[in-house]
């Protein structure tokens, strides 16, 4: 029947299955709302049908306006709560321990600023690093220089903190999962030879979706405390009975992880692929080059905070790129020898 103007829809205190099933709306969710108007002067579409609960106990399902969420959304700076000075923060950040420094950044902006902060990390190294007796050398912090201090206290942190040294431990007693490696850029590989074996490392960088060149003054570079050259870089250490030569791998991506038995059951054979560009990384594309390392004893993936990840310097930023830091193969690799005339 048409809606007669003025009229008012008299909702019964007892719901029936009539109600449900004549509905403009399905009865899935109940909203709550403060204005209650009649069916003339809003449409179909603004309606829900809201419960209310009555002084008495019992139920009522009335038709009411629908709440604008867009209009009625507190703003986060009106919503109640207690402001703190940045300074409290700032004193509390004295007494955060290195395991909790991600949940105190998360709090609100002023924390994270702080953990942003050259003191911060310099009071970091002195209550948890400084005067250790485990702390190497090479990550001993002189007084004035800030650039990297981050990347570098976290890396001392796994020679000092127990949290972490225990973290590290766990991690030994896993197995690594070069399989992670996949689609992962090729930087460096170069070769030590051990006592009884040799070492093959591969250096591995995560590629970005969107990678950006950003230019920044030397003098600001200089103070960039979170600067980091080895981030989203992990390192692949093969060690081999035997040396094998690895051909020139330096801007290909890793396509394919194989490990397998060798023959003798006693060790493994590792199957790396490789293949130019990010595109051609499909399980359906064969790999353009394939390294195979016989005679595997043992195969390690190391993240940049570990701390047998070979950092080999900690130099100021100089202007070239990362691909060019240490893209060290075999001396005589492309000279051609008398043998193979």
């Amino acid at each position: 029947m048409p809606k007669k103007k003025g009229q008012k829809k008299n909702i019964p205190r007892d719901f029936t299955i009539n109600d449900s099933a004549n509905a403009p709306k399905p009865v899935a969710r109940v909203k709550k709302s403060t204005t209650e108007v009649t069916w003339d002067q809003i449409a179909d579409d603004d309606l829900d049908i809201v419960e209310e609960i009555n002084e008495d106990g019992t139920k009522n399902f009335v038709y009411k306006k629908k709440r604008n969420n867009s209009k009625c959304e507190d703003n986060i700076d009106d919503r109640p709560g207690n402001v703190y000075p940045e300074i409290i923060w700032y004193w509390i950040s004295q007494f955060i321990k290195p395991d909790d420094i991600g949940n105190f950044a998360g709090i609100n902006r002023a924390t994270y600023f702080i953990t942003r902060c050259e003191s911060f990390w310099r009071g970091i190294y002195r209550r948890y690093c400084e005067k250790h007796p485990k702390l190497p050398v090479k990550l001993q912090i002189d007084t004035f220089r800030a650039y990297g201090l981050r990347q570098r206290v976290i890396r001392a942190l796994y020679h000092t903190h127990d949290v972490f040294i225990k973290k590290v431990a766990q991690q030994a007693a896993q197995d690594s999962k070069p399989h992670d490696l996949v689609k992962r850029r090729c930087v460096s590989v170069w070769y030590c030879k051990g006592a009884a074996h040799w070492s093959i490392y591969f250096k591995l960088k995560k590629m970005q979706a969107t990678e950006s060149v950003q230019s920044h003054d030397f003098f600001e570079e200089l103070g960039r405390i979170d600067a980091n050259p080895e981030e989203n870089t992990q390192v692949l250490q093969v060690n081999c009975q035997h040396f094998y030569e690895v051909p020139p791998l330096m801007g290909m991506t890793l396509s394919s992880v194989s490990v397998v038995l060798s023959q003798g059951f006693r060790h493994h054979r590792l199957h790396l692929g490789f293949n130019t560009g990010s595109h051609n990384v499909s399980k359906d594309i064969l790999p353009e080059c394939t390294v195979v390392l016989d005679k595997v004893v043992n195969i390690f993936v190391f993240d940049w905070w570990h701390p047998k990840y070979p950092h080999f310097d900690n130099n100021l930023p100089i202007n070239v790129v990362d691909e060019e830091s240490l893209p060290v193969l075999k001396k005589d690799f492309f000279a051609t020898r008398d043998a193979d005339l």
